[in-house]
Formats: structure tokens, C-alpha cells, sequence
């Protein structure tokens, strides 16, 4: 009977050996192949971090030029409303021109 159980203890650690040679098998073929993901991972991180600093240099020249589109459009308002008192002038002073070259 010592022996069935002798035989069952052999053939459970020779099953765990084989589990074992299995897993140093498997991790040797995916160190490789998991460091050049990592690399892969660091440079898409890389190239990440540039296009974030791009897109925020960005939106703080776009922030500028909204600031001076706003002072532009101030400036417009300003130059449309002198041009219609130059023109309100202008027909004032038509009427009178026309009098005295009469």
C-alpha cells in the first residue's frame, strides 16, 4: 500500500516539475516580446507628452489672437460709427455746397 502512495507523491512531483519547466519556457518567449511593449509604451507616452505641449501652446496662442480679434472688433465698432458721422456730415454740407455754387 506504502508504494501506491509512494507512486502518487513521484507522479505529482514530476507533474509539477513539468508545470514548472512549462512556465520558465512561457517566460523566457514574453520577456522579449514584454520589453518591447514597454518600449513601445514609452514612446507613445513620449509622443504623447509632445503633441499635449503642442495642443497647449496651441490653445494659449489661440487665447491671444481671440483677445485681439475682440480688440480689433472694438476697433471696427469705432471706425464704423466715425465713418457714419463723416457721412452725416457730408450730407449736411452737400445741400450747402450746392446752394452756394447755385
Amino acid at each position: 500500500m506504502a508504494w501506491v502512495f509512494l507512486f502518487i507523491a513521484v507522479g505529482a512531483v514530476g507533474f509539477l516539475v513539468l508545470i514548472l519547466l512549462e512556465y520558465l519556457k512561457t517566460s523566457a518567449t514574453m520577456r522579449p516580446r514584454a520589453e518591447m511593449a514597454r518600449k513601445e509604451i514609452k514612446e507613445y507616452e513620449s509622443r504623447i507628452a509632445g503633441e499635449q505641449s503642442g495642443a497647449a501652446s496651441t490653445q494659449g496662442s489661440l487665447g491671444s489672437l481671440q483677445e485681439e480679434i475682440k480688440s480689433l472688433e472694438k476697433d471696427l465698432k469705432e471706425l464704423e460709427k466715425k465713418e457714419g458721422e463723416f457721412k452725416d456730415r457730408e450730407r449736411r454740407r452737400k445741400p450747402t455746397k450746392f446752394k452756394l455754387e447755385e
